[in-house]
């Protein structure tokens, strides 16, 4: 899922403006940003095309680079403070967020498919048995 355009709420956004906290498609960002000469000077990095030249810095920690924005708190963020922001509670964890390439992060593992989950059952080896499904057999 890629992040909509804070604008228009159609197209995708292919930048993300520091100072308004939007994300805009190229065509809003032409119209926003060409409007005058104060705006014409807003910090903005591309979404589609990061660049490691032009990278901004995180809204909370302000050192570290930003790697995702957060829909719902306005922030580009760096991993060590969206960590504890994202998880302090269930309300947070639902935040969606973006790396700040456009791509969607989801806030819950995706180590294990829905189909395997870990389970107590699962076999495991060791050097003197084998500990499979704990049912008994008929």
């Amino acid at each position: 899922m890629k992040i909509q355009c804070d604008v228009c709420n159609k197209d995708d956004a292919s930048v993300f403006c520091t100072a308004d906290e939007a994300a805009l498609c190229d065509t809003c960002d032409h119209r926003v940003h060409h409007a005058n000469k104060l705006a014409s000077k807003h910090q903005r990095f591309s979404l589609i095309h990061p660049s490691s030249k032009q990278f901004p810095v995180c809204d909370i920690c302000q050192e570290r680079r930003a790697f995702l924005f957060c829909q719902q708190d306005r922030a580009i963020l760096c991993r060590e403070c969206d960590l504890p922001v994202h998880a302090a509670n269930e309300h947070t964890q639902k935040h969606s967020r973006f790396l700040l390439t456009g791509v969607k992060l989801s806030a819950t593992s995706a180590l294990y498919t829905s189909s395997s989950p870990p389970t107590a059952t699962t076999s495991l080896k060791s050097a003197d048995a084998t500990v499979t499904d704990p049912k008994p057999h008929l």
